[in-house]
C-alpha cells in the first residue's frame, strides 16, 4: 500500500498569511500578494524559514503533548514575524517589477470624468 506524505505546516501557513495580510493596506501589499507568483514567492519563503511537519495520508496526526500550548504560541509569533519579514523582503527585491506592473495596470484602469 502506498503512503502519501501531507505537509501539515502549509495550510497553516496559507492561512496566517492570510491573516497578516488583512491587516495591511491594499496598496501595495494586498495587491501584490495577491499576484499569484508572488504569492507563491511569499509562500516559499515562509516553507523555507520555519519547521515543516508532516503526516501520513489517512492516519491521525500525532498529538501535542501537555506543556506544548506555549510552544505553539511562540511558533505561531514566530510565523507571523516571518510572514512579515518575508513580505518586505519580496516587496524589495521585485520593487521594479512590481513598479512596472502598478503602472500598466494603472493605465487600464478607468478614469472618472
Amino acid at each position: 500500500m502506498a503512503h502519501e506524505l501531507v505537509n501539515l505546516t502549509l495550510p497553516m501557513v496559507l492561512r496566517e498569511i492570510g491573516d497578516v495580510l488583512e491587516e495591511y493596506p491594499e496598496h501595495p501589499y494586498q495587491t501584490a500578494f495577491s499576484i499569484h507568483e508572488f504569492r507563491q514567492k511569499l509562500i516559499a519563503y515562509v516553507l523555507s524559514q520555519v519547521p515543516n511537519y508532516y503526516a501520513i495520508a489517512g492516519e491521525p496526526a500525532p498529538a501535542r503533548k501537555p506543556g506544548q500550548h506555549a510552544s505553539a504560541l511562540a511558533e505561531r509569533m514566530h510565523l507571523e514575524m516571518v510572514i512579515r519579514g518575508g513580505m518586505l523582503h519580496i516587496l524589495r527585491e521585485n520593487a521594479d517589477q512590481l513598479s512596472n506592473t502598478f503602472l500598466h495596470t494603472k493605465h487600464f484602469e478607468p478614469t472618472a470624468s
